[in-house]
């Protein structure tokens, strides 16, 4: 009898200092680490803008090789979801809450234990560091009453820290150790200047980016007719109007256009573009389309160190293209952003 005496003494004791640890214990968590990697937010963000992405490299999936994973809704958008199901880790469930392209990327995180739910919200963030990237990935959340007996007895610091450390020098090694992209030419002159304005006969879309070549050469002998049948002279090289260039959905909301002297009316399927008098920056590109995207770059990166504003749409103007030079190095566009 006594023995059974002592045995509920102790257990009295076990479940006073339990509710103790559970009264008193840590209210919340927060788990904290970053690595600096030598590259660039642009070279960085691809590994970890999606949840199929950011599993490449996570080492909670590494430290169980048998987990199961799924996916759900649009992988890299607000609302996409994956689970898994672990021996090791368990099962649980994150969510995209919040994304910011090349800067961070937030999930929700829901863990399925014996005794409850655990959530947690976390984050990746990206930010310049020197002639690199600092990478810091974040986890905090509240303890119930469950977590801060928990917390009493163990770090969650120490606990999760040591796979954030171990998932960080893997990302780390998988960007510094990719083929490098080509480098872009950014040396292009940009000439300042004032768009006088213009009036356009178009055909307005939003196009997929891989059908904008066929959407050109559909419509502009299309407008060239109209503007013969109408008896309506043009005011310079046709050009491409864009309001819209959406890399993530991969299309643009862009019209190919003629300039016009004078008044019509546009045939049907048809539009009248004004587009109003601004000041502008303009670069003379010469050669292929291939690369004038790095024209474009080096446009953007032109504003943002200057401060500027760009006002839509943005225009391209063929001044000699593929219907009339067969030799690309010949080609002649001029960029124009409006800015303020």
């Amino acid at each position: 009898m006594k023995i059974l005496k002592y045995l509920l003494y102790v257990l009295l004791a076990l479940v006073v200092i339990g509710i103790v640890m559970g009264l008193l214990g840590p209210k919340n968590y927060k788990v904290e680490r970053s690595v600096v990697i030598a590259g660039t937010p642009d070279m960085v963000w691809p590994h970890m803008n999606s949840l199929k992405k950011a599993n490449e490299w996570s080492p909670f999936l590494k430290a169980d090789t048998t987990s199961v994973v799924e996916y759900a809704g649009n992988d890299g958008e607000v609302g996409s979801t994956s689970t898994w199901k672990s021996q090791k880790m368990g099962k649980g469930e994150q969510t995209i809450t919040a994304i910011d392209p090349m800067k961070s990327s937030n999930v929700h995180l829901k863990f399925f234990m014996p005794w409850g739910v655990s959530e947690s919200d976390a984050s990746l963030k990206l930010e310049p560091e020197g002639s690199g990237t600092k990478v810091t990935w974040e986890m905090h959340g509240d303890n119930n009453f469950v977590g801060k007996m928990m917390g009493s007895m163990m770090s969650m610091d120490k606990n999760v820290g040591g796979f954030y450390e171990k998932g960080l020098a893997d990302l780390k090694t998988m960007v510094e150790s990719a083929p490098k992209a080509p480098k872009m030419d950014m040396n292009y002159k940009i000439n300042e200047a004032q768009y006088p304005g213009g009036k356009y006969l178009a055909v307005r879309k939003t196009i997929a980016m891989g059908g904008i070549a066929d959407f050109f050469s559909k419509n502009t002998p299309l407008l060239m007719d109209a503007l013969k049948k109408g008896k309506v002279e043009m005011a310079g090289p046709p050009a491409g109007i864009y309001y819209t260039w959406d890399e993530k959905k991969m299309e643009s909301d862009m019209a190919v256009a003629v300039p016009i002297k004078g008044d019509m009316k546009a045939p049907s399927g048809m539009q009248i573009i004004m587009v109003p008098a601004n000041k502008a920056l303009m670069i003379d590109y010469v050669g292929g389309y291939g690369k004038m995207g790095d024209a474009h770059m080096a446009m953007d990166a032109h504003i943002k160190t200057n401060k500027l504003e760009q006002v839509p749409p943005v225009m391209e103007v063929y001044f000699a293209g593929p219907g009339t030079e067969p030799d690309s190095n010949k080609w002649m566009t001029k960029i124009m952003y409006l800015v303020k």
